[in-house]
């Protein structure tokens, strides 16, 4: 039987209580049982002792009978007010089941032999005659098998745990069978060959039940976890795309996007400040920051989180600077607060002045190339000035800024790596040439949503990696 799924640090509490309450319940209809049990043992004890019909070995034998219904008694009915009363812990609970099971079988394989000599053969006093000997240890065996089955069927001991109180009850059995025993040493080998399998069935029923309530707490603690960890993903992921600026639809210079994370929440991420003043004049210039964390899901976004901070006291103390002194800036936040954690990031800066002579002035840390199309020429990149961000200290990292013109009508497309490397069921890559293929043929309009519609169309099964296309058009006069 495999071993049961191992129970997480964090749940080891719960599981204890919630076991500790089964077993306390259990142990209650156990003793209960056993009790009943008794009592019917009792009355037949009762009768045989008033009628004397069933004794002809003399007061030893019937008063062997009555001494064990007296210890059964005391034994049970003290643990049912022991587990009654409260519930107890779970070593303490499995403590008390191990010692009850041990010495009722003790009791069993020491007083049956006694009580069950004259039921067994008739007419017998105590006969210890190798015959009578094999029926006594048969009637001990069946009294630990009846025993523990039951405590087995009601309460679901670990292996561990319901191995150790067979212990002394086999070596009660043992020093009875070489000891007291007058049969052949073959018949001797064969009870002690025997006797373990009168708890067999018990063990194997135990285990069966503990691995199957082991099996359901899992999955019942699994759920609950999967259930809150799902809520908070669900918080974290609003809070997150809270962050990501709303797009800009008036004004010469117009952003939208498309953001689709692999997961709940991903390591891809937007800033867009118009840079006239105020800044809520849509005449003026427009700097957009794309970013892209290594890695996925949480550690990501929280990643994500901290270098938008950075960008938002960069832009408290002032205006955003050019685009490669904002590239150099976050590498310098990089290198020093996220790389330690080997979280790396790459980047790019545009911005774009659409004044008189208008042009797009850019900054690329590792990024994928973006891409410039115009109304007259074809499309062409806009690449790397310096290497991902994180990897190189402060005064090592170099970064330059490139310059284009930029018609009336131009667009420039950004996007994360989510979207070149997107497979098809071939393993087969859409790839820098495919997105600008793409970009050149698309018809006017947005083509946000004519290359995020592509780049599903190219997927084969669940994203990959979180994708993030973004697009600054300059509006035509």
């Amino acid at each position: 039987m495999p071993a049961p799924p191992t129970i997480p640090p964090e749940f080891l509490a719960q599981y204890d209580t919630e076991r500790a309450s089964k077993l306390c319940r259990r142990a209650v209809w156990y003793s209960a049982t056993v009790l009943a049990v008794v009592a019917l043992s009792w009355s037949m004890t009762v009768y045989e002792v008033a009628t004397g019909t069933a004794f002809t070995g003399g007061d030893s034998v019937s008063t062997a009978e009555v001494l064990t219904d007296v210890l059964f008694t005391a034994i049970f009915a003290a643990t049912l007010v022991h587990f009654a009363r409260r519930v107890r812990s779970r070593a303490e609970v499995v403590r008390t089941l191990q010692v009850v099971i041990a010495v009722v079988g003790v009791t069993a394989v020491t007083v049956t032999p006694l009580v069950m000599n004259a039921g067994l053969i008739p007419g017998a006093t105590l006969d210890r005659s190798p015959q009578a000997d094999r029926a006594q240890a048969t009637a001990s065996l069946l009294s630990v098998f009846i025993l523990h089955f039951l405590a087995s069927v009601f309460v679901a001991l670990s292996p561990r745990e319901g191995l150790r109180p067979l212990i002394p009850v086999y070596a009660a059995f043992a020093a009875w069978v070489l000891l007291v025993s007058n049969g052949s040493p073959t018949q001797r080998a064969v009870l002690l060959a025997i006797a373990p399998l009168a708890a067999a069935p018990g063990l194997a029923w135990s285990c069966w039940r503990y691995r199957s309530f082991t099996d359901r707490f899992h999955a019942r603690a699994l759920q609950k976890r999967y259930s809150e960890v799902t809520r908070e993903l669900t918080d974290a992921r609003r809070i997150h795309e809270a962050l990501f600026p709303p797009p800009i639809t008036r004004g010469p210079v117009r952003v939208t996007y498309h953001y689709e994370p692999m997961r709940e929440i991903g390591g891809d991420f937007l800033f867009v400040r118009p840079l006239a003043f105020p800044p809520s004049a849509p005449e003026g210039p427009v700097l957009v920051v794309l970013i892209d964390v290594t890695g996925h899901g949480i550690a990501a976004a929280l990643a994500v989180n901290r270098l938008h901070a950075e960008l938002d006291a960069l832009w408290a103390r002032g205006p955003l600077p050019e685009p490669a002194a904002v590239i150099r800036a976050l590498n310098t936040f990089t290198e020093q607060f996220l790389a330690p954690g080997a979280m790396f990031a790459t980047a790019i800066a545009i911005r774009v002045e659409p004044g008189p002579t208008p042009t797009v002035r850019w900054a690329s840390a590792g990024h994928p190339p973006a891409c410039l199309r115009t109304p007259d020429q074809p499309a062409r990149t806009l690449g790397s000035t310096a290497t991902m961000l994180g990897v190189l200290p402060p005064d090592l990292f170099d970064c330059d800024e490139g310059t284009e013109p930029l018609p009336p009508g131009s667009a420039i497309v950004a996007f994360t790596d989510g979207a070149s490397e997107v497979t098809d069921a071939a393993g087969r890559q859409l790839g820098l040439v495919g997105l600008r293929r793409l970009i050149e043929t698309a018809p006017e309009g947005p083509l946000t949503d004519t290359l995020a519609r592509a780049v599903a169309a190219h997927r084969a099964g669940p994203p990959a990696d979180d994708t993030l296309i973004v697009e600054l058009t300059l509006a035509k006069e």
